[in-house]
């Protein structure tokens, strides 16, 4: 029984841990999105500028 505990302990914390890293991931892509149109506006207001 002892090692089937451990075994369901073991894949609940990998589980978790994956859906954390998964979630991690989206929520930086949105930022980097975020960040790299922002530059992509600054920089077609510095071409419209010259």
């Amino acid at each position: 029984m002892e090692l089937y505990q451990t075994i369901l302990v073991a894949a609940a914390t990998g589980f978790c841990s994956a859906f954390g890293t998964g979630i991690a991931m989206k929520t930086d892509i949105a930022w980097i999105k975020r960040i790299v149109e922002s530059h992509e506006k600054r920089l077609i207001s510095i071409e419209k500028g010259k």
